[in-house]
Parts: C-alpha cells; sequence; structure tokens
C-alpha cells in the first residue's frame, strides 16, 4: 500500500468521459483525444499555478501596483470628466434575497454613514461628484430601467409625473429591483427622512446648496436657480438610518428599493426640486383620513406650491431628458 500511495501521487487522473463529451470538437477520435490532453494540462496548471506564482513573485521586486478603482463621473462647468474614487455603495456580495423584504435590522447593518461637517464644504469647487441612485446600476444603464418617465403637470396641478421611476423584472440575474441599494446623487445635508409616509413611503430628501456645486453648472443643464436642490428618494423598503441635519456624501447609501406608500410595484421614485434653502419638513402625507392638517400643508407646499420648481432627473444624471 505505501508503495501504492507513493505512485499515485506522480499521476493525476481525470474522467474519461470528458474526452467523448467535447462540445467543441467535430472531428476523429485523435482530435477529442487532443482535447483531452489540452484539459488535462489545464488542470495541472491550476493544480501548480501557486507553486508558480510564489517563484515568479520572489524573483520580482514590487512595482508599486494600487488597488483597481471605480469611476465616477465629475462635472466640471460644462465638461464631463472622469475620476477615478471609490464610491461608498453597497458590495455585490451584500446583495438581498429577493423577493423577500429587508428587515429594518438587516438595513440598518448595510448602512455606512459618512457624516462630514457642513463646514467643511468647498464653496463654488471646481468638480463635482454625480453618482447613480441606484448602487448596481451605473449611469449610462439608467435610461435602460426607467418604467415612468419625467412628465410635468401643468403649474400648480398635481397630475402625474413629477419625478422618474425605475424598474424592471427578470433584469440580468435578478427576479426584480427590489432590494437593490439606494443612494445618494449628490452631496448634502438631510433635510427631511419619514417613515411611512403617504403616498411617497419611505423617503428621503438631500439638500444640496447651490455654493456647493461648480459656478454656471446649473445655467448649463437649463435647470431654474434658486437657494439649493433638492433631492427626494421615495418607496424604500425601509425607514432609512440617516439623521436629520447630517452631511451625506455622493454616493451614500440610503436604504433599498421597496414599494412602501403608494406603490404597486417595487421601484424608485427619484425627484429633483430647485427651492429656497434650509427647509426641512418634520411630516408629510395627503390622500388619507387621518393625515393632520401640517402633514397636508407640507405635502402642497412641496408638490404644488410653486416654492418647490420640479425638473427632470436625468439632466443631472446623464445630461439628457429622459422622456
Amino acid at each position: 500500500m505505501a508503495a501504492a500511495d507513493q505512485n499515485r501521487r506522480h499521476y493525476t487522473h481525470f474522467d474519461p468521459v470528458i474526452i467523448n463529451s467535447c462540445r467543441y470538437c467535430e472531428g476523429d477520435s485523435r482530435t477529442q483525444l487532443a482535447y483531452g490532453y489540452k484539459w488535462f494540462l489545464l488542470q495541472a496548471l491550476k493544480k501548480y499555478s501557486v507553486t508558480l506564482l510564489v517563484i515568479f513573485l520572489t524573483s520580482c521586486s514590487p512595482v508599486g501596483l494600487s488597488p483597481s478603482a471605480s469611476a465616477v463621473v465629475s462635472v466640471e462647468a460644462t465638461s464631463v470628466q472622469i475620476l477615478t474614487g471609490t464610491p461608498n455603495q453597497l458590495p455585490a456580495s451584500t446583495e438581498l434575497p429577493l423577493p423577500s423584504h429587508t428587515p429594518l435590522s438587516a438595513t440598518a447593518a448595510i448602512v455606512a454613514s459618512q457624516v462630514i461637517p457642513a463646514a467643511t464644504v468647498p464653496t463654488q469647487p471646481n468638480a463635482i461628484r454625480i453618482c447613480s441612485p441606484l448602487t448596481i446600476h451605473p449611469l449610462e444603464e439608467l435610461p435602460e430601467i426607467i418604467s415612468d418617465p419625467y412628465r410635468p403637470p401643468p403649474p400648480g396641478k398635481e397630475q402625474r409625473h413629477h419625478g422618474v421611476d425605475y424598474s424592471y423584472y427578470r433584469r440580468g440575474e435578478r427576479l426584480s429591483i427590489q432590494g437593490v441599494g439606494v443612494q445618494t446623487v449628490l452631496p448634502g445635508v438631510v433635510s427631511t427622512a419619514l417613515a411611512e409616509t403617504f403616498p411617497y413611503g419611505n423617503l428621503v430628501i438631500i439638500e444640496t446648496p447651490f455654493a456647493s456645486l461648480p459656478a454656471g453648472w446649473m445655467e448649463s443643464l437649463e435647470i431654474p436657480s434658486g437657494g439649493s436642490i433638492y433631492t427626494l428618494y421615495a418607496h424604500m423598503e425601509a425607514p432609512s438610518e440617516v439623521k436629520l441635519d447630517e452631511w451625506v456624501d455622493a454616493c451614500q447609501l440610503l436604504g433599498t428599493v421597496g414599494l412602501s406608500g403608494n406603490a404597486a410595484e417595487p421601484h424608485l421614485h427619484l425627484e429633483m426640486r430647485v427651492g429656497p434653502a434650509g427647509v426641512s419638513f418634520s411630516s408629510m402625507g395627503f390622500y388619507k383620513a387621518d393625515d393632520t392638517a401640517e402633514e397636508r400643508s407640507n405635502y402642497i407646499r412641496w408638490r404644488t406650491g410653486g416654492e418647490f420648481l420640479h425638473f427632470d432627473p436625468m439632466l443631472v444624471l446623464t445630461g439628457f431628458n429622459g422622456d
């Protein structure tokens, strides 16, 4: 048995069926046998790849390779550049199972807060980061997953659609968009964070002061001027863990896509408006019998009062109209 074990070390066995099951070989048996030899050599390389790598590294000096960095979009005046950076987005390994809902405790575990003092916000910077609102879908994919585009109503009217909806079923390996991470498009201050409202459901509003945007950028996109840009993220699975007056960076995780509020299917509803600086909402609601006068007043002020002017978020996200 000892001699047999010693001999066994010098021979690597494989399934002979591999040779006869070549999907890419059509011809005589010699062609199939050649494929089998190639397969055998590949397995040997895999087996001894670590040893070969160690030998190679010990014979070479380091060259200072840096980890790969993902790309984020930077807007500089009227031009668009690609800068390297590591956006704070949901890793693929933490992707939530579908179609079950994510409990609040699990959502809290994946939220990575980056609290930055407001005093560190630059005035009229040369560039600003713009991130996709969905962690696993880059900016260039967003037009492909719009389920309901921006359709502006007449001024002061409530009719749809004041923002953009992103949704899909069976895209790639995903059954639906439910559970995909929702992250900030622009940096700013948390002006509103509400739970279980109607019709918005679990929502967050981020205020981005005009002073933190590149000079002339808003005018280049033909977006109306004002004190701040307000970005609303609605229908998230669970209430966000961000706090009022907290500074959030671009690409910071807010929660996950859900169907809270008035939502028949999982989707992210995104709105952008220009309005006066420093406004926050402690409550907001409409259409329900138990909505308070304050909730309805805040909703009307945001939606139809004329103080907050909505525009197509795709102007900021892709530089063109998403209709």
